[in-house]
């Protein structure tokens, strides 16, 4: 059973090394054949190629930065909103509790309420 793996082992790591090998040799030819052909350094369909992975690399970088800012949004929105409802509640118990209502603060826990209700900061 060893010798079978290592016998595999071996062929995986030939066939690497053969693709390689192609690689570096399509690389030349290309680089080639852009030379002969008169096109630009820019122009030259590797230098496009390893391009556009750095750009789908740093694609990936943002969009992973991305989820992440979101899902911080989505947790400081719910603590936001978890705390409105709190103050909310506090005030309109203090009123209830003590047959005093707060003016300075009712227009303002008025204008809470209807952000909750209208949703604001809701996911």
């Amino acid at each position: 059973m060893e010798a079978t793996v290592e016998k595999l082992e071996l062929m995986f790591s030939k066939s690497e090394a053969d693709l390689n090998v192609i690689e570096m040799r399509l690389k030349l030819d290309v680089s080639n054949q852009t030379a002969e052909n008169g096109l630009s350094h820019q122009e030259n369909p590797i230098v496009m190629l390893e391009r556009l992975r750095a750009i789908q690399d740093k694609h990936c970088v943002l969009r992973t930065q991305m989820t992440d800012i979101t899902d911080a949004q989505k947790v400081s929105t719910s603590s936001i909103r978890d705390k409105l409802h709190s103050i909310v509640a506090l005030t309109r118990h203090f009123e209830r509790t003590t047959d005093v209502e707060v003016h300075c603060m009712a227009e303002s826990v008025q204008q809470l309420e209807e952000m909750l209700v209208n949703g604001v900061g809701a996911e």
